[in-house]
């Protein structure tokens, strides 16, 4: 009931801006579009002039209730297609965000945008109930977009960055060409106090740090006709770069000075990761089209740290730790839509899929100059997997449609090394999506369906992270994919010409669900050597969320007074649950799973003026994690946004940029024992402060 009266108290506190009741008389007067009522409709240049796009994706960004939805992280290329297409196709690839392809289309080239809001709204987006096309114009001309940033902050400096793009179309065939160099510096600080387990206080470690961030990459793609066959084909190399220095100083309870510490980390280490992949699409019968996929990625995560610490009358100690790990994937898929049956749309095929891991860890403690070497840990991860599909998007009419399809997965896993194991998995995965147009303002959509979650082959190896106190993560030879049974429902309004309100609510079912696990450790004989965290199954759960967001333009209130173009957005999620602690046996809600979380934006395109200001805020609630010998719960603070912006400078865009990173609150809560058995015998609490970043940000498109 607790969960229940939060998540009431949230949507009341959501909804204090009132909708008023001219909202249907402006429906009437001003639509968004031309939308016909089977849910289809188009914005063309004019909608968005308002807001001055630079790119595509200024424009996506734009649609009266819809959001950008990309990978949520289940099994398989199909199941993973996000909501928005380019020129009617689904991107080939899986390193690149649609947020970042999206920013590489100058607005100028696009002819408009498509809104599908119905179930089987495309059948390159399977599963989904809202598409957006972004319909390029055709063009002989070099078109593209530029971007140049400068991010900077009192203590570390100024940071450039810089992406652009062109693209070249010559009859049928198109090239494109992109670059992007992206870096950030951030200057953190803050105490960490360590008590006993009644809060007396024992040592104060002040700590100072400095961190930052390098990526580069270059990518491009090609697309072509042959014949009748449409081929496409893209590949990309991205670089990254990355450290942590980080100084502390101990002292007592009374502050005197009692020792020190310096914690270097780096990673990524100059890794290289590159992708290639390209499809091909052509109609073999007058009512079939065939489309074959395919992508091959690859690349190094490396990860490096040493924490050194000083004591007065101690030795020196020393903990460095090395992490090499090589993951690839190999995705090779063909879908077959046949429309030969009146008020059906089928889809059906196959995809095939191998997954690699080679994951390399070691660690070595040396105290007073004795080095004591930690056996490593070498595990190599492979899976294969086949999924054969069939969809079908039935027509009942003008206003309901279905899509009902389902597929199946073979797979086998395997583990060599340090861990050995050999597991083969059969699921069947049915989905059935239905959508009522009530009216072209109003949709409702019901979902039902079953979801296999993609395992994370990097938690099958061990890391431990330093700054923790040489925390474990122990590698999990046993874990498996979790598996969710998910019912919802969505009802969807627009009003005015540019708001929105939607809600949606869903219950899962969930078994094998994944989260922290004693994970032991045994000699030849069976005898317990250690116990260690790490991710793991723990049996079934429930888990139940609602999904608040509306979009409240106020011209209707601001412009008798001459003041149009300010809009207010909010967002507001919901995530309760229930599951069985593996070391209690008692109810809890799950580990890293915040109970709410809310947006709040406010943007203001001051008419004729060329200037543009906003303010975005982000709160959430604190976040648990439950550990064998832990309880560990982490609040971050407000995050806040401001920008203002200048369309008319002769270069373009002009943006000024402040971001007020969230600071955050650790607290750890140490068990002498297990959190069953055991007294809690250490309290940590940690506080971080972050250094604001202020970015001035130059864009423009040719």
């Amino acid at each position: 009931m607790t969960d229940l009266r939060h998540f009431i108290s949230l949507l009341l506190s959501s909804t204090v801006v009132a909708i008023p009741s001219v909202v249907h008389a402006e429906d009437a007067a001003a639509p968004v579009a031309q939308a016909p009522v089977d849910g289809q409709r188009q914005f063309r240049a004019d909608f968005f002039a308002a807001y001055g796009p630079v790119t595509a994706l200024d424009m996506v960004r734009r649609i009266p209730g819809f959001s950008i939805e990309g990978s949520d992280g289940r099994r398989g290329f199909g199941d993973n297609a996000g909501n928005v297409l380019i020129d009617g196709d689904r991107p080939s690839t899986k390193s690149d965000d649609i947020f970042t392809i999206l920013s590489r289309i100058p607005a100028s080239e696009v002819d408009h945008l498509a809104l599908t809001e119905q179930a089987g709204a495309d059948a390159e987006t399977q599963g989904q109930g809202q598409v957006v096309n972004v319909v390029r114009k055709v063009s002989a001309k070099i078109s593209g977009t530029y971007e140049g940033n400068l991010v900077f902050g009192h203590r570390y400096g100024f940071r450039p960055s810089g992406s652009a793009s062109t693209t070249l179309r010559r009859g049928d065939t198109t090239y494109e060409l992109n670059f992007s160099s992206y870096s950030e510096r951030i200057y953190g600080y803050g105490p960490e106090d360590f008590k006993t387990g009644t809060g007396a206080l024992v040592e104060r470690r002040y700590y100072r740090g400095k961190g930052g961030y390098d990526e580069a990459s270059i990518g491009g793609a090609i697309k072509s006709r042959i014949g009748g066959a449409k081929i496409n084909l893209n590949g990309r190399l991205r670089w990254n770069d990355g450290f942590d220095r980080r100084l502390g100083e101990y002292s007592d309870v009374a502050g005197a000075i009692t020792g020190d510490e310096i914690l270097l980390r780096g990673g990524p280490i100059s890794d290289l990761n590159y992708e290639v992949g390209g499809d091909i699409e052509f109609g073999v019968a007058p009512k079939l089209n065939t489309k074959i996929i395919g992508l091959y990625r690859s690349g190094t995560e490396s990860n490096d740290s040493t924490i050194e610490a000083m004591r007065l009358g101690q030795p020196t100690a020393l903990f460095e730790t090395r992490s090499r790990n090589k993951p690839s994937e190999a995705v090779a898929r063909i879908q077959n839509d046949w429309s030969g049956i009146g008020n059906h749309a089928v889809q059906f095929g196959g995809e095939i899929a191998y997954n690699r891991l080679d994951a390399r860890f070691s660690a070595a403690n040396t105290v007073g100059g004795a080095t004591t070497n930690f056996p490593p840990s070498d595990v190599l991860v492979k899976e294969t997997r086949l999924e054969p599909f069939v969809t079908d998007v039935w027509t009942l009419g003008p206003k309901w449609k279905i899509e009902a399809g389902v597929v199946a997965e073979f797979s086998k896993l395997t583990l060599s090394g340090d861990s050995t194991a050999s597991r083969s998995f059969k699921f069947i995965k049915p989905r059935a999506i239905a959508t009522w147009t009530v009216t072209p303002q109003t949709t409702l959509e019901f979902r039902a369906e079953r979801q296999v979650a993609q395992l994370d082959f990097g938690e099958f190896a061990t890391s431990i992270d330093v700054a923790l106190g040489n925390q474990v993560d122990a590698g999990n030879a046993d874990l498996v994919p979790e598996k969710v049974t998910n019912l919802s429902a969505l009802i969807r309004h627009k009003f005015l010409e540019r708001g929105s309100i939607q809600f949606r609510g869903s219950y899962q079912f969930v078994s094998d669900t994944q989260d922290l696990v004693p994970v032991t450790q045994r000699d030849a004989a069976g005898n317990i050597t250690a116990q260690f965290d790490g991710a793991g199954n723990i049996g079934s759960s429930k888990r139940w969320d609602g999904e608040l967001e509306i979009t409240l333009p106020f011209d209707w209130l601001t412009k008798p007074a001459g003041i149009t173009g300010i809009e207010v957005k909010y967002t507001g999620h919901y995530h309760g649950s229930r599951v069985t602690d593996p070391v209690t046996g008692e109810k809890r809600r799950m580990s890293n799973r915040p109970l709410w979380h809310q947006e709040w934006q406010l943007r203001h395109d001051i008419a004729d003026s060329g200037f543009v200001y906003g303010v975005t805020t982000y709160v959430q609630e604190a976040s648990n994690a439950y550990f064998l010998n832990e309880f560990r719960r982490q609040k971050e603070g407000v995050r806040t946004n401001l920008f203002v912006e200048y369309k008319k400078f002769k270069l373009g865009t002009l943006r000024l940029q402040y971001t007020s990173i969230a600071d955050f609150n650790r607290d750890r809560f140490i068990y002498t024992g297990t959190r069953a058995t055991g007294a809690v015998t250490q309290i940590v609490n940690r506080q971080r402060f972050l250094d604001p970043l202020w970015q001035l940000t130059l864009s423009g498109k040719f």
